[in-house]
């Protein structure tokens, strides 16, 4: 019996470890946006129809970062826009009618609606992107606050405190025994 609850404690336990690692990861990785970026690529998860119809509601979308040069007019580019009114961002998606170089480091692109955007909010353009259905929903909702705390904060307290009260019992079994 205590073989068969070792073993289905390991089951549960690596998996959570593993969900845990990871979640850290991604959040230690948010950028200025509140967007995880790992390794030249921003995982974008898709929490309404703000990119229909070509992506759905709960995608996980990773795209490759790219420099300005690699990005042309008629490409499909996602980019940061801010929302003044709700001090938000979101990441939308637009067609490049022309692009302009003002120094090294600043390029200006001319999207559909003739609406300039700075190449400093742009991730990069639709070609190389990978789209995961319904695992966007799946990190989004690992990601929240509260899911975080419940799943992973909450559950490492009560093994902190758990060695604790192991610790304190040693202790006063050594005092008893000297």
């Amino acid at each position: 019996m205590k073989n068969f609850l070792k073993i289905i404690g390991i089951i549960i336990l690596v998996p959570y470890i593993i969900i845990a690692i990871t979640l850290t990861v991604f959040l230690l990785n948010y950028n200025e946006y509140g967007v995880t970026e790992i390794g030249g690529k921003t995982l974008i998860t898709v929490n309404d129809d703000e990119l229909s119809p070509t992506y759905k509601k709960g995608d996980l979308l990773v795209v490759k970062n790219q420099m300005p040069d690699e990005i042309n007019a008629n490409d499909y580019i996602f980019f940061y826009e801010r929302n003044q009114e709700k001090k938000t961002v979101i990441i939308n998606l637009g067609k490049v009618i022309s692009k302009r170089k003002i120094n090294d480091t600043e390029t200006t692109f001319k999207l559909e609606g003739d609406v300039d955007y700075s190449s400093e909010y742009v991730i990069g353009s639709n070609k190389d992107v990978k789209v995961y259905s319904s695992l966007g929903s799946i990190i989004s909702a690992l990601e929240s606050r509260w899911v975080f705390l419940i799943f992973i904060i909450v559950p490492l307290l009560f093994i902190f405190l758990y060695e604790i009260y192991e610790f304190v019992l040693e202790v006063k079994k050594n005092l008893k025994e000297a």
